[in-house]
């Protein structure tokens, strides 16, 4: 049987304070999803479904609900929503018929590039309020974020 670590309260609570800290100033400062969403017509779910895709392949609504943390029933009109747009397509798998699997589609890449284009426009004029030693240790420690709390 493994033995849990003891981390330092202190430190817990650092970390918890600091969460209410950060989202607020990458929605405010950085990623501007409002803007985002008025200039592509696209809600922030959206967005995250058609990046994992990317990222990840092909999927079904289970996975994508189990990553996402939203309850299947919510995330099946999502991906109605994006088949409807023509962004994905629903395949059935080649080993198990009953499992439907998510793709994305040419238009939902071409849809995904023109949003992340939008989003590199923000962060680069937020970009020129920062030094590049300052930029890099903000890519880093965004870097550090995704690549630990992936891990959870």
């Amino acid at each position: 049987m493994t033995k849990k670590r003891t981390i330092d309260p202190a430190m817990i609570d650092t970390v918890a304070q600091n969460m209410f800290h950060v989202l607020p100033l990458i929605k405010k400062r950085l990623l501007h999803m409002d803007l985002v969403q008025k200039e592509h017509g696209t809600p922030l779910s959206h967005v995250q479904v058609l990046a994992m895709l990317q990222d990840v392949g092909t999927m079904s609504v289970s996975e994508i609900s189990r990553r996402l943390g939203i309850a299947k029933p919510n995330i099946t009109p999502l991906v109605d929503r994006l088949f409807a747009a023509g962004y994905v397509d629903r395949q059935h798998d080649e080993n198990d018929r009953r499992v439907v699997n998510i793709v994305l589609l040419p238009a939902g890449e071409e849809k995904l590039a023109a949003i992340r284009a939008t989003i590199a426009r923000q962060i680069q004029v937020q970009a020129e309020d920062l030094s590049v030693t300052e930029f890099r240790e903000l890519s880093e420690a965004l870097s550090s974020v995704v690549r630990i709390l992936s891990s959870l």
